[in-house]
């Protein structure tokens, strides 16, 4: 009886279990079947804001494969456009700007579904979960500036491109591009090495929606920076901050051998609370790279918190139009606020930099 009773109760477990199961798949799926193809206002936005990356192998071996397999899809034109080389000066023209018609690169218009997913699969590859997130939402905000959907110039998922400087290794270095409008992110890789400097990142607008998904690309980047400040003493913010309006972001694309002086409060004034804030908010950077590399840089920038500054401009309330910046020796991140579109906190920008290992400089050191 009590054997039976134990068999009873197991089966129960089970099938209670399997149900629980199925329901959440049954979620996941109604949740994925709710956003349709008419959300989207072009075949490469479905595809891209529709890639699930949760699977993405960071592996040195699965990189270059994903980077094989793309590359092998293309035809020798489409090659032509997307492959340069590692030396070429080329790798420097890069801009947050919407696409020029001569930009470097193939553009994901250019490429059918099949390639699209290929080059999301690398993507997926190359940036943590919360890389791919973020590339994958800019590049849909990108989408709402269009005019009534229709294609325009330079706007929109579709204008985005991709370029790989040198030819993909296990052992030797090259370099993936991602350009399009509020995206210039450059990821040298070398091995198990990666750097994602010189990177400019933004969004406009702030926020939006798709189906039922709401979608905030600087999030994390808004709101830790804003916690940050208003946990200022009176001592500290007479510090960190450097005037009472937003400042300009200054070195950006095209200014890479730009350094500017750092400002603002020393960041070993700040208490071990605000340091764990100040170093999450880094994180939103820097964990754009897979785990074992973010974890990496993570480790080397806070051997700089000594070294390291936090200057902001504007007013501290969460509301407000400012900047930011964060500079230690390997480090410079840049944060702003911007006026085109009206409201100045529907338009970011931001730039991150390892100033000692632009374009991968020091990957083979």
């Amino acid at each position: 009886m009590k054997a039976t009773l134990c068999i009873f109760r197991c089966w129960l477990f089970l099938v209670c279990l399997s149900f629980l199961i199925g329901g959440s798949m049954c979620s996941a799926q109604e949740s994925k079947g709710a956003v349709s193809r008419d959300d989207f206002v072009s075949d490469a936005s479905f595809i891209v804001g529709t890639y699930d990356p949760s699977a993405a192998d960071h592996s040195v071996d699965s990189i270059v494969t994903l980077a094989d397999q793309f590359l092998g899809s293309l035809n020798e034109e489409q090659k032509s456009k997307c492959l340069g080389d590692l030396a070429s000066e080329r790798r420097r023209e890069w801009t947050n700007l919407p696409a020029r018609n001569d930009a470097d690169g193939i553009k994901l218009s250019e490429l059918n579904k099949s390639q699209i997913e290929k080059a999301c699969a690398l993507m997926g590859s190359l940036l943590s979960r919360q890389g791919f997130d973020k590339m994958q939402s800019i590049m849909l905000a990108d989408d709402q500036l269009l005019r009534d959907g229709k294609p325009r110039r330079g706007f929109g998922t579709e204008n985005f491109a991709i370029v790989i400087f040198g030819m993909p290794s296990k052992t030797k270095p090259w370099c993936f591009q991602l350009d399009g409008h509020h995206v210039g992110a450059n990821i040298s890789i070398q091995g198990r090495k990666m750097t994602m400097s010189p990177s400019f990142i933004g969004t406009q607008p702030q926020a939006f929606r798709i189906g039922d998904v709401e979608y905030r690309p600087f999030k994390n980047e808004t709101e830790m920076a804003h916690q940050l400040a208003m946990s200022l003493t009176d001592e500290q913010v007479k510090k960190a901050v450097v005037q009472s309006k937003r400042a300009r972001i200054v070195a950006g694309p095209g200014r890479d051998d730009f350094v500017p002086v750092p400002q603002g409060l020393p960041c070993q004034l700040l208490t071990e609370t605000q340091q764990g804030v100040l170093m999450n908010l880094i994180e939103q950077w820097v964990g754009d790279l897979p785990p074992k590399q973010s974890k990496k840089r993570m480790k080397e920038i806070r051997s700089e918190l000594n070294q390291m500054s936090f200057a902001w401009n504007g007013n501290r309330n969460p509301k407000s139009d400012i900047s930011y910046r964060i500079q230690s020796p390997s480090l410079l991140i840049e944060y702003a606020c911007q006026d085109l579109g009206g409201d100045p906190l529907d338009h970011l920008h931001s730039n991150y930099r390892d100033p000692t290992n632009d374009y991968g400089g020091q990957l083979n050191k």
